[in-house]
C-alpha cells in the first residue's frame, strides 16, 4: 500500500508535469550554459515565442471545441503579405489595412468552420485545402517576392519594446486575456467545451453546435491575423514564408500546455508552458550546439511523447468508468 506522503507527490507530478519538466529543461540547460538565466536570453526566449503563443490561443479554442485548423500557418503568410502590400504598394493607412486584413482572417475562419460544419467534411481535409489555397494565393498577390518598406510604426510592432517587455510579449498577453475571458467567463466558452466532449448532446441540450463551431474557426482566423501584423513587423517586411512552421509550434504548445485533441479539454494559460518549453529547448539546444535537424527531431518526439501519454490518460480514464 503507498504511503500518504507517496500518493500526495504522485498527485502532484501528474498535474504539475509540465512545470517540472520546464524545471528541469532549465536546469540542464543552466548547467551547460551558466549564461541561459540571464535577462537578455530570458527577454529573447520569450520574444522568439510570442508569435507561436497568439496563434496557440485560437488554435487551443478550435482544439477545444473538437476540431482542428492546418490552415493558420497560411493564414499568417496571407495577412502578412496582404497587409504589407495595402500599405506599401497602394498607400494604405496601417489602420485602413489591418482592418481588411482582420476582416479577410476572420472570413477565411468562418468558411473552414462552415464546409467543415455543412459538409461533415473532416476538418483535416478541409483545413489542408485551405491551407493549399492560401499560400498559393499569398504567392499570386505579389509573384513570390517580398514586399519591403513597410511603415515603422510596424516594424515596432514586431520588434520594439516598452520598457523591457517586448511589444509581440505585450500583444500576446492582451491575446491570452482575451482568449481566457472568453472560454471562462462567457456563455460561448461554456458553450465551446459542452460541444468539445459531446456535439451531440450539446444539440440535444439546445446549443447551436454550428454556430459554435463556426465561431471559433472565425475567431482562430482573427487571431492569426494579429500574428500575421506582428509576424510582419518582426520580419520588417511581408514575406510568403511568414507562417513558417508556426502551426507545428502552436500545435505542441497546445498539446504540452494540456489541451486534448479530442476536444473538450483544456485550459489556454497553460499554452504559456508550452511555448516556454519549446522556445526554451530549441535556444538550449542552439546553446550547446545541436544543429537544427537533431531539434527537429527531439521537438517531434517531444509531441508524439505528450500526444501518446493524453491518448493513454484518455483510455485508461474511459476504462475505469
Amino acid at each position: 500500500m503507498k504511503s500518504k506522503s507517496g500518493t500526495v507527490l504522485t498527485n502532484f507530478a501528474k498535474k504539475n508535469v509540465i512545470l517540472i519538466v520546464l524545471i528541469l529543461m532549465i536546469v540542464f540547460f543552466q548547467i551547460r550554459n551558466p549564461n541561459f538565466l540571464s535577462t537578455s536570453n530570458i527577454i529573447t526566449i520569450i520574444r522568439q515565442g510570442a508569435c507561436t503563443g497568439i496563434l496557440a490561443v485560437g488554435l487551443g479554442i478550435v482544439l477545444i471545441v473538437g476540431g482542428i485548423d492546418l490552415s493558420v500557418s497560411s493564414m499568417v503568410t496571407m495577412t502578412s503579405i496582404v497587409f504589407s502590400s495595402l500599405m506599401v504598394d497602394h498607400g494604405w493607412s496601417i489602420l485602413a489595412s489591418a482592418l481588411l486584413c482582420i476582416v479577410m482572417s476572420i472570413t477565411i475562419g468562418f468558411l473552414s468552420g462552415s464546409a467543415i460544419f455543412l459538409t461533415s467534411m473532416p476538418p483535416l481535409i478541409a483545413t489542408l485545402g485551405m491551407q493549399n489555397i492560401l499560400q498559393g494565393a499569398a504567392y499570386l498577390a505579389h509573384g513570390g517576392l517580398p514586399v519591403n518598406g513597410i511603415p515603422d510604426a510596424v516594424r515596432q510592432l514586431g520588434q520594439g519594446s516598452i520598457w523591457i517587455i517586448p511589444n509581440p510579449v505585450i500583444v500576446w498577453a492582451i491575446v491570452m486575456l482575451a482568449g481566457w475571458f472568453l472560454l471562462a467567463k462567457t456563455k460561448i466558452g461554456r458553450n465551446i467545451f459542452a460541444v468539445g466532449s459531446n456535439e451531440e448532446a450539446a444539440r440535444l441540450s439546445g446549443i447551436n453546435t454550428f454556430r459554435t463551431k463556426v465561431f471559433c474557426y472565425s475567431i482562430c482566423g482573427f487571431f492569426a491575423g494579429i500574428c500575421g501584423f506582428v509576424m510582419t513587423g518582426r520580419l520588417n517586411s511581408g514575406q510568403t514564408n511568414a507562417g513558417g512552421t508556426l502551426f507545428m509550434d502552436a500545435l505542441a504548445a497546445c498539446v504540452i500546455g494540456g489541451i486534448s485533441m479530442s476536444g473538450g479539454e483544456g485550459r489556454l494559460p497553460t499554452t504559456v508552458f508550452g511555448v516556454v518549453i519549446l522556445t526554451a529547448l530549441a535556444s538550449g539546444m542552439i546553446a550547446v550546439g545541436l544543429n537544427s535537424y537533431v531539434q527537429l527531431g527531439i521537438k517531434g518526439l517531444l509531441m508524439m511523447v505528450v500526444v501518446g501519454f493524453d491518448s493513454y490518460q484518455r483510455i485508461r480514464k474511459a476504462s475505469l468508468v
